[in-house]
């Protein structure tokens, strides 16, 4: 990316900070962009050229390239580099750097909802949040501090569904204990909602505010005071993720990360026949297609349970017996 480019991009995201953008976006939009202009210099287009069949070639472009894991671009991202770039030429659009905003003419591409690997059976969670909570296991107080602070967070993920991004921005008057709720700020989309504690999480969370949060607060959480747990909400996922991965290593369980507690919620509470409208709203989905996405990973468990109980895998399996 050229001096220009990188000059009309820094434009443009304080342009969208102006107009409300949260910074969770802003970062985003800093990542996608940059991937436009890597298309644009290799075939040799300028912005005002961009037309609706170069837009359908970024698209098959994008089809083509690889993440910096090597992995091709799932449709959901694609759909998302496409949106930013609309986004970006709006932006032009209102700059008069161009006239037309072709991004807008195309369909989005048709998306296959899946969940992150990983997502815990009910037992291995309850393990897993047990271990986690078990921070004397740790050498030295600031880690002990760490990974206490990484509990309640759990408790809380794992009991509201809440996105981590949403925990970091969370304030001390946030949380209604004698209601057992919390107002949930600047949600995805920016709309607020009401999450609920169960009684253990709320407990749990209850200690930490009233006993413990003041006691283990340090200089830098003194900077973040207003904060919940003292941090700052970018860095959030990235310090909670890395606890979670040592720990779920500790005691042989796959890698946790902060967003598969929101899942596990979902999954978890369809197993137990909560009706999926129940669930739609205690995750803020704004349509029952978003929560329907459990209902697969329940399918897959009863293909294993089909493979497992169908009687004719005793018959195959007799039948090993009788020709050995």
């Amino acid at each position: 990316m050229n001096e220009e480019n990188k000059e009309l991009l820094k434009k443009y995201i304080e342009d969208e900070r102006l107009r409300g953008k949260r910074e969770t976006s802003l970062m985003s939009l800093k990542h996608r962009i940059p991937k436009l202009f890597d298309f644009l210099d290799e075939y040799n287009l300028s912005l005002n050229m961009v037309k609706i069949n170069d837009v359908f070639s970024y698209q098959k472009w994008l089809t083509e390239k690889t993440t910096k894991k090597g992995s091709k671009y799932q449709n959901i991202s694609i759909n998302h580099f496409v949106f930013s770039a609309s986004s970006f030429f709006n932006y032009l659009k209102r700059e008069k750097l161009v006239y037309v905003n072709p991004f807008k003419e195309v369909r989005k591409m048709r998306e296959d909802s899946k969940l992150p690997r990983n997502i815990l059976k009910e037992k291995d969670m309850h393990k897993f949040l047990n271990e986690l909570s078990d921070f004397n296991k740790e050498n030295g107080l600031k880690k002990q501090i760490r990974r206490y602070k990484v509990s309640v967070i759990s408790e809380l993920m794992y009991s509201t569904a809440m996105r981590i991004n949403e925990v970091g921005k969370l304030k001390v008057n946030d949380i209604d204990f004698e209601r057992g709720v919390v107002n949930v700020i600047d949600g995805k989309g920016g709309k607020n909602r009401i999450a609920f504690l169960n009684e253990y999480a709320k407990n749990v969370l209850k200690i930490y505010v009233t006993e413990m949060r003041d006691a283990i607060s340090n200089e830098w959480n003194e900077r973040n005071k207003d904060s919940l747990f003292g941090i700052k909400s970018a860095w959030t996922e990235k310090s909670v993720n890395l606890v979670l991965k040592e720990v779920a290593n500790s005691i042989n369980l796959p890698v946790v990360t902060s967003h598969n507690f929101r899942h596990a919620v979902g999954f978890h509470l369809l197993r137990a026949g909560c009706d999926i409208r129940y669930i739609q709203a205690l995750l803020g989905h704004e349509k029952l297609k978003t929560t329907e996405v459990y209902t697969k990973v329940e399918k897959d468990d009863l293909k294993k349970v089909l493979d497992k109980f169908h009687p004719r895998k005793f018959m195959r399996v007799e039948n090993e017996k009788i020709n050995n």
